[in-house]
């Protein structure tokens, strides 16, 4: 399912929102908490944004920056350094979630350049909160109105 929810273009220059063609996608989401490929196959890019954002939650620089890669810090089997999995309920936490990179509030979406100005705002396929049992119709008008500012962060920060 690599379904592409909208075409944004933006002014590059300005970083103003010219246009959004939506393209009628239909989705449902619901998390499962699994984290199998959000959260353990590696850490993402992180913007000064992310940076600031996590030491605003309490959070050192050295104990989440992986200073070669400008991204999260994993443990040894790919999984986030915030990521817990609590043996009561049986599910994956993120301990800062208030305060998480954009990339991972993003998930799961994604944008890709598909030109100069375009920016493609897609499905990540491989999420397992997709059309999922029990899962909640997602809106995607919404969808496009929080993510175009996410956009914008992403393109400032160079992280697409």
């Amino acid at each position: 399912m690599e379904e592409k929810i909208a075409e944004i273009t933006i002014d590059l220059k300005s970083r103003r929102i010219e246009r959004i063609d939506h393209h009628g996608s239909r989705f449902t989401f619901k998390c499962q908490r699994c984290s199998v490929f959000c959260c353990k196959l590696g850490g993402p890019k992180l913007s000064q944004k992310d940076i600031a954002r996590l030491e605003e939650g309490g959070r050192r620089v050295s104990e989440f920056l992986n200073i070669d890669h400008m991204s999260l810090r994993c443990r040894e089997d790919g999984s986030c350094v915030f990521l817990f999995f609590d043996t009561t309920t049986q599910v994956y936490t993120c301990s800062v979630y208030d305060y998480r990179p954009t990339l991972c509030r993003l998930y799961p979406l994604e944008f890709k350049r598909s030109g100069q100005n375009t920016y493609a705002l897609r499905l990540i396929p491989c999420c397992n909160g997709l059309n999922a049992k029990d899962d909640e119709s997602v809106d995607t008008n919404l969808i496009i109105k929080m993510t175009a500012q996410i956009l914008i962060e992403l393109l400032d920060a160079n992280l697409i």
